[in-house]
């Protein structure tokens, strides 16, 4: 067998199904929560397939399974009412939910990984948007 017929393992232990519990999830307390609901409410008409193309990104980044096709940075440069700031309440609200409805330790894997997410599309945020001659934000 070739090297480019071997796939990656797994990052974790998670099905599928238990990624879509947690997006649908996740995405309820979204739309409600004071900061972030205006935010997506404003873009997103269609939750539905929104939450299915977010857990097509996971599957894809977890599973290792084809098939998400999207580019967040630009997504989310895209948007300007997506502000730095929000990622740290997007982070705590996933971490909060995916608390609640997957295993500890699933929990806390699939939390580490979207914080090293949030934290690059932070770090895009901040220095695709920084004025111009301003020095890149390294923190």
């Amino acid at each position: 067998m070739s090297a480019a017929t071997v796939s990656k393992p797994q990052m974790f232990e998670i099905s599928a199904e238990e990624i879509g519990i947690l997006v649908c999830r996740f995405y309820v307390e979204v739309r409600a929560h004071p900061d972030l609901g205006p935010v997506f409410n404003e873009v997103i008409q269609d939750w539905q397939a929104h939450e299915e193309k977010i857990a097509s990104f996971w599957r894809g980044a977890i599973l290792r399974e084809p098939g998400y096709s999207g580019n967040p940075m630009q997504v989310h440069l895209a948007n300007s009412d997506v502000l730095p700031e929000h990622f740290p309440i997007w982070l705590d609200l996933f971490e909060k939910t995916a608390h609640q409805v997957l295993q500890p330790d699933t929990a806390q894997a699939f939390t580490h990984l979207a914080n090293r997410i949030g934290k690059g599309l932070t770090f895009g945020i901040e220095n695709f948007r920084r004025e111009a001659g301003a020095p890149p934000v390294l923190s």
